[in-house]
């Protein structure tokens, strides 16, 4: 999927570059004056798809322990829109919001035996992992659009993400079992940055401009907890599923529609 993502970019900036080499004067036929405001605001709508990048520890070598994530659960946002025009072809948008309902399932899989009921290691009845993310979030991005064609205008856009995890903040280790709003066995940072970058379509309707728009973000910080605020490990019976992983980075693939 990620692949697939970077390679769309890819094609996609090529042919942003290739419109404003060949391009004709456009014949505008709705709000020809939009983007020359100097700044305007909207909202916007999507859906996301969190998932992350684990990097194993010495102690998962040791084990002949691996852990991935084994499903992904869409989720969806929301977020409020400024555009600043810089210049004639670049913006800087801010857009905070929320998203939430997203949850990525993290499987355990003991490789020194066949059925996972005889591992002395992982218990069944603990994984799948379900980490549930529900985000305060402020993206900071510079929008570099083409020049505009009839009633469309292709852009890319990248720029930098704060989000704050509010499903994590009130979480402790332990099993689901004993309370599954506040407990279980593998827990989140609260804070995170990303990086995002994207593509996307804009329409030009008659009374508003549509967008379209596909990105990925890619986390840089490691969000794996080793530690709660007093300054305690995971119990024993616990620690496993957080001392295999070494480090786990974010990632999200979102698909976003503006209203302007």
């Amino acid at each position: 999927m990620q692949n697939f993502i970077l390679r769309t970019i890819i094609l996609f900036t090529a042919f942003i570059v290739s419109l404003n080499v060949v391009a004709q004067k456009p014949k505008v036929q709705n709000d020809p004056t939009h983007d020359d405001k100097p700044l305007h605001f909207g909202f916007s709508l999507g859906f996301n798809a969190m998932n992350f990048y684990i990097v194993h520890s010495e102690v998962a070598r040791n084990y002949f322990i691996a852990a991935d994530v084994a499903r992904l659960q869409p989720g969806f946002h929301v977020h409020a829109l400024s555009n600043l025009r810089l210049a004639e072809y670049f913006d800087l948008r801010f857009l905070p919001g929320i998203s939430f309902g997203g949850e990525r399932h993290i499987e355990y899989v003991d490789k020194t035996v066949t059925d996972q009921a005889y591992s002395q290691t992982i218990n069944p009845d603990d994984v799948p992992v379900k980490i549930e993310s529900n985000f305060l979030e402020f993206p900071l991005l510079i929008k570099y659009k083409s020049k505009r064609l009839n009633n469309f205008r292709p852009y890319l856009i990248s720029g930098i993400n704060t989000r704050v995890d509010l499903a994590g903040a009130k979480l402790d280790w332990g099993k689901k079992e004993e309370d599954p709003k506040k407990k279980n066995i593998v827990l989140l940072n609260l804070l995170d940055g990303y990086y995002e970058l994207g593509v996307g379509m804009d329409f030009y309707l008659q009374y508003f401009k549509f967008g379209v728009e596909l990105k990925y973000a890619w986390g840089f910080r490691n969000i794996l907890k080793t530690e709660n605020k007093k300054g305690e490990r995971p119990y024993p019976d616990i620690a496993i599923y957080t001392d295999v992983i070494e480090k786990m980075k974010s990632r999200m693939f979102l698909i976003t529609f503006h209203f302007e």
